[in-house]
This record gives structure tokens, C-alpha cells and sequence, in this order.
């Protein structure tokens, strides 16, 4: 099989969790950190800790919830890093003092899984999925992956005047063939594969599932489906341990993160 790879280096450089998380190692020796479930999807998440832990006195204990649930914990302070993949978002949480020095780690792009390949656009297809009422899973949990579906929605809206609706669920197109799960990648990924619906993907994920689903990759040259991946720290929480993995990450992680394929 051919390998694919999942996430590139940056060699130059669910529902919304609230309330406490528990980590059972000593505090002062562990890594707190919060993540996107494609980080974790991808299976590249665990190889990084593990590699990491292999020379290093600290413990990364992780939860993986969508981006918008990944800032909530750091803004409650449950965390003392992230890493997600919502640029607007991250900034917003930097410029309100709830974190510190956001850095690029790797980047991947967004692409479409589908009952069947399209040839087109990201907008051209996502155009045609309105038009045909075609089946679409959202992930609706305002992950990073969610908030790109969302502008795509939006750009349409603006360019084609594809009438959307905005409410609880977010910005979107309205009809009963468009389901909001509020789950993470691999729900999301799975539900479509069950109903034979499309859904937007970070592409690590969609190829660690491809040999589960019968669902088609469609990958798109569109510049907005760019997806970049950064180390953020939470203001006034343990810094050194979370210094000590992002150092890796941007050194001997790197090669590990440009190294990492799966089978497509």
C-alpha cells in the first residue's frame, strides 16, 4: 500500500468539556495538556509523547476534545498547554492574557470524505452537496475543524448567496440532511461512513480511517483548507515540563512528525 503522510514539520520555524480534569502523577512532573481530537485520531499524538518520555523526568497526560473546548480549559486554567488548530480563535485567547506564546508545530490540510471523489473546488463541492441535499456531517462542536467547515459555508453565502442559518449549531446551511453530531473527528468520520454522507476531515485522520470506511478522499489545492497546529501555554500555570515538550516538539519531534505516514 501506498504510504501517506499525515502531518508535515515546520522544520523553519464533542461537546464543550467543563468542570475540573484529574490527572493521577505528581503534578510537579506532569504535562497537562489538552489537545484536538485529530491529534489524537491520527495516532501521531501518543508516538510524540511516548518518544518524548523515553529521555525526559516529565509526564504528558492529555484530553482530547475539539479546539473550542481545548481554550475553555485553558481559560479555566484545568490545563497548562494546548495544542489546536483555530488560528482566529488561538489569537483571540493569546490577546485576552489566557495564554502565552503560541508556536507552529506542523500543519496538515482539510480535506473532503465522501461516497464519491469530486473533481472540483472545496466551494464547488460543498455547492453541490447543497444543492443535491446531499448527506453531511458536521462535526458541530466548534473544533478548528468545525470552524473551517463553517467558513466555507460562510464564503458561499458571500460569493453565491447560498442562504445559511446561524444558531446553536453555528453557520450553516438549513435542512434535515445536514446533521450536527457535536463529537470529534472520528464520530464524525464513522457516522458518515454509516449513512453514506459526506463530512470535512483533518487529512492525518482520514487516512488513519481509510482502511475502515468506504468513504473517498477528495483532496483540494484550496489555500483556506491550509491547516497549521500550535503549542499554546496557558498563562500562570507550570511552565517547565510544557517548555520541556514543546523544546522537542520543535527538534526531535520534528523529524518524527515529517517521518509519520499510514497506509492509504
Amino acid at each position: 500500500m501506498k504510504q501517506g503522510p499525515v502531518f508535515l514539520a515546520l522544520l523553519f520555524l464533542t461537546s464543550f468539556y467543563s468542570g475540573c480534569l484529574s490527572f493521577d502523577n505528581d503534578e510537579s512532573m506532569t504535562v497537562r495538556l489538552a489537545t484536538t481530537t485529530s491529534m489524537r485520531d491520527s495516532g501521531l499524538l501518543d508516538l510524540l509523547i511516548d518518544d518524548f518520555q523515553k529521555t525526559s523526568p516529565y509526564t504528558v497526560e492529555y484530553v482530547a476534545v475539539g479546539t473550542g473546548a481545548a481554550l475553555v480549559l485553558g481559560e479555566n486554567k484545568d490545563v497548562d498547554a494546548l495544542i489546536v488548530h483555530a488560528p482566529e480563535q488561538e489569537l483571540e485567547f493569546v490577546e485576552n492574557g489566557f495564554g502565552d506564546d503560541s508556536s507552529a508545530i506542523a500543519w496538515n490540510r482539510f480535506v473532503l470524505l465522501a461516497p464519491t471523489g469530486y473533481n472540483s473546488s472545496i466551494f464547488d463541492a460543498f455547492e453541490s452537496i447543497y444543492e443535491d441535499e446531499s448527506c453531511f456531517i458536521s462535526r458541530g462542536d466548534f473544533s478548528g475543524t468545525h470552524h473551517k467547515e463553517q467558513s466555507i459555508w460562510r464564503s458561499l453565502n458571500q460569493t453565491n448567496d447560498v442562504p445559511m442559518v446561524e444558531d446553536a449549531d453555528g453557520y450553516h446551511p438549513e435542512g434535515d440532511w445536514y446533521y450536527s453530531i457535536g463529537q470529534g473527528m472520528g464520530a464524525a468520520i464513522n457516522m458518515a461512513d454509516e449513512k453514506s454522507c459526506s463530512t470535512l476531515s483533518d487529512r492525518g485522520t482520514a487516512l488513519n480511517f481509510a482502511q475502515q470506511t468506504s468513504l473517498q478522499r477528495t483532496d483540494f489545492s484550496d489555500e483556506i483548507l491550509f491547516n497549521p497546529y500550535s503549542f499554546i501555554f496557558v498563562s500562570d500555570m507550570e511552565r517547565q515540563g510544557a517548555e520541556a515538550f514543546l523544546n522537542f516538539l520543535l527538534n526531535d519531534g520534528q523529524q518524527r512528525i515529517e517521518d509519520y505516514t499510514i497506509n492509504d
